[in-house]
């Protein structure tokens, strides 16, 4: 009976974990498309945007950890300034896409397709790179960063 609940409960966090990864790359995309397309192909000012940002992770990170795990992220994954032209590319392609008067399901589909993939490639290298660190913290810098996670997903977050 134990073992029928267990499978049950680990189902539950799989969906769980499946859907906010999901939402985690909706927003990474979607955040991209708004700056795109509200500033009008204006360059990307590392300050207005954050390229490492993983959420409540990433806030919970020591400015340094923060730091040292953006510096890696570009350095496997490209910064955005570098993805801009193949994104831009992709949104453009997906207009034009969108606006023909014989719908290409096929185009669209790929179109969205490419960009969810670079957005699920960043992330899994994000995912990553924080799990290294997280992995190689002390007892006290786990807690540290526990203490700082708690924290942040009790503060309301305000844009």
């Amino acid at each position: 009976m134990a073992d029928v609940e267990n499978k049950v409960s680990t189902g539950r966090w799989v969906k769980v974990l499946l859907a906010v990864s999901l939402g985690l790359n909706m927003l990474v995309l979607g955040a991209i498309g708004a700056r795109l397309y509200t500033h009008r192909g204006e360059a990307l000012q590392p300050h207005n945007m954050r390229e490492a940002s993983y959420g409540p992770y990433s806030r919970a990170l020591s400015p340094q950890d923060r730091k040292i795990i953006g510096e890696a992220l570009r350095r496997e994954a490209g910064s955005l300034r570098q993805n801009l032209p193949k994104i831009k590319e992709t949104f453009q392609a997906l207009i034009l896409a969108l606006q023909a008067e014989d719908y290409d399901r096929d185009a669209v589909h790929g179109l969205i397709a490419e960009q969810q993939a670079m957005g699920l490639k960043r992330q899994q290298v994000g995912q990553r790179l924080l799990l290294e660190r997280l992995d190689s913290m002390t007892v006290e810098e786990r807690r540290a960063f526990a203490k700082r996670l708690q924290r942040t997903l009790r503060r309301p977050r305000t844009p």
